[in-house]
């Protein structure tokens, strides 16, 4: 299971994502939501088309990957200005986000198409080179379950001052409950670090 820390709050994530399930209701089985985070791995730089702007300057804009599911880019990390926006047809690369049902969520790595105010993480350059060197690929980290999201299969930990959002595929986990992850990758353009399950 691939699972990725953030440093931002969780009762923002959890906005999100409950945001996020009103506004598109494509539904897979839970087994296909494994197939896309396997298949599209959170932190991994893809390439896909744009293909559809709903409505400009107000959601955000859908993303051929050439498999299911489909991208989502939010109008968040987008220009303030939709004239900015890349039109439909084009061809660019991103970060995978997160996953939703149906859906996964992606950042543009071409900055010409990122708000200019997008802050990864709303972490300074020298906070991130700090949790970097403290939490450094290959340690491991004690971490307590804050918030679980079941239309998606995530929850929420923190360890130290720092949050963690991962994915489950089988029995949800229980807030209160304390595990060990293994850091297994730095991703620099979203400030994340990439966490996968260590057995106890």
């Amino acid at each position: 299971m691939i699972e990725m820390i953030v440093s931002s709050s969780p009762p923002f994530l959890g906005a999100l994502i409950q945001g996020q399930s009103r506004r598109f209701r494509g539904v897979l089985e839970p087994d296909k939501l494994d197939v896309a985070r396997r298949r599209f791995p959170v932190g991994e730089h893809i390439t896909g088309q744009v293909v559809l702007i709903p409505r400009p300057g107000a959601i955000g804009l859908l993303v051929d990957l050439g498999q299911e599911p489909e991208g989502f880019v939010d109008v968040v990390v987008l220009p303030h200005e939709p004239a900015d926006w890349p039109p439909v047809g084009t061809v660019t690369t991103f970060e995978v986000l997160q996953h939703r049902p149906g859906q996964v969520r992606l950042l543009p790595l071409d900055e010409r198409f990122r708000s200019r105010s997008y802050l990864p993480a709303s972490l300074s350059d020298q906070e991130w080179l700090s949790i970097k060197a403290r939490f450094p690929i290959g340690s491991v980290v004690t971490a307590t379950v804050t918030h679980v999201f079941t239309s998606n299969r995530e929850y929420v930990v923190s360890f130290e001052d720092c949050w963690s959002s991962l994915g489950w595929n089988s029995e949800a986990p229980e807030v209160g409950a304390t595990g060990r992850y293994t850091v297994t990758r730095h991703l620099d353009v979203t400030r994340r670090v990439v966490l996968g399950s260590t057995d106890s």
